[in-house]
């Protein structure tokens, strides 16, 4: 099947916020058209009208799935798999370059951050995060037009994002962007390993239904509290996100009652779930022989830190980061891992209670 072989060469590129409304609006109303096909039993229609909409842009993976769909009723197995295959290469090819952007924003290597973010865009024109990271790499590079261009288009795409709305203002009014400072420094083996024990993540537990998680984005800072055996989260209205899972919240509770203070920032959030990096900003001397993520229990493991937004030496920069990165963001690739961080899993690993605060 030639079409679901189509290599994505066939470029849409967009930086202007007229003709990605056209863009939009037609894919919107192409899709609508070859659903409401296959909801009609009129499969060969709809693989038309899906083949149509990849013949305008070639990196439409949704396209490629209703193709899939649709050959499949025409019993066409072997096309059907070639379009499915098409589908997820597409989407793969996505997020590689969405970790390959924020990889290079976090190295402040705004060019080639713009580069990657431009060729994000070129073949999937309605990815909102990559026009809030060209914009913020545009303004970086001192290209402010451009930026709110950029921005424009985010706004487009979601008339509510909070990055784009915050950024465009600024840039209307001629605030240029400082370039983001590395605050913290390389660590050696002996100092990563010391510094481990202080920082963890974890995924939240007990999200309220009617929570829309979709408003919170990667860096964002929230506030802790402490309830009854546990710590909940809150965001920067006193909006409830959710709770850290029961032991460590018991943990963490008692080493708060005893001195220490924390800070949260989000790390991801989506239909996965709340993921959130907790960080000890205080170690009351009570307590300076108890740790609040001991790696002696087990939970170390790796994580992507592309999936995170930022590199575990890159907390300090989170206040710039909440600025420009992702509306919604990616849990990632998880093919791709980097060095080991403390990870705190709210069910693959629990903390003994026997030894909670050793």
């Amino acid at each position: 099947m030639p079409h679901a072989n189509k290599s994505c060469d066939k470029r849409v590129i967009v930086v202007n916020s007229k003709e990605l409304t056209s863009v939009l609006g037609f894919r919107k109303e192409k899709a609508k058209e070859a659903e409401q096909l296959m909801h009609y039993g009129l499969f060969q229609e709809a693989a038309d009208a899906n083949l149509g909409m990849i013949d305008v842009n070639a990196g439409d993976h949704e396209a490629y799935s209703r193709l899939g769909d649709a050959l499949l009723k025409l019993e066409k197995s072997a096309e059907a798999h070639a379009a499915y295959q098409a589908s997820m290469s597409l989407e793969r090819i996505r997020k590689e370059n969405t970790k390959i952007a924020v990889e290079r924003a976090m190295a402040n290597d705004w060019s080639r951050a713009m580069e990657t973010n431009t060729e994000i865009i070129e073949k999937f024109p309605w990815d909102l995060e990559s026009y809030n990271r060209l914009g913020k790499a545009l303004s970086e590079k001192g290209q402010n037009k451009k930026a709110i261009q950029a921005f424009e288009c985010a706004l487009v795409i979601s008339p509510n994002s909070p990055i784009a709305k915050k950024n465009m203002k600024r840039l209307e009014k001629g605030t240029v962007f400082k370039a983001a400072v590395a605050d913290s420094i390389s660590m050696s083996g002996k100092s990563f390993i010391e510094e481990t024990g202080r920082t963890g993540v974890t995924k939240l537990v007990n999200i309220p239904r009617n929570f829309d998680v979709t408003n919170l984005v990667a860096g964002h800072s929230v506030d802790i509290i402490t309830v009854d055996r546990g710590i909940r989260i809150l965001d920067d209205k006193g909006i409830e996100i959710g709770s850290i899972e029961p032991k460590l919240g018991v943990r963490l509770k008692k080493l708060v009652e005893g001195g220490n203070t924390y800070s949260a920032n989000i790390t991801s959030a989506g239909e996965e779930g709340v993921t959130v990096i907790i960080r000890e900003t205080y170690r009351h001397p009570s307590q300076s022989n108890k740790t609040s993520f001991p790696a002696k229990f087990g939970l170390m493991s790796d994580i992507p830190t592309a999936a995170l937004g930022y590199g575990f030496n890159d907390v300090g920069k989170l206040s710039d980061l909440k600025d420009w990165s992702d509306d919604d963001t990616e849990s990632g690739d998880e093919d791709v891992f980097s060095p080991m961080i403390p990870r705190i899993l709210s069910g693959d690993a629990q903390l003994d209670d026997d030894r909670m605060m050793d």
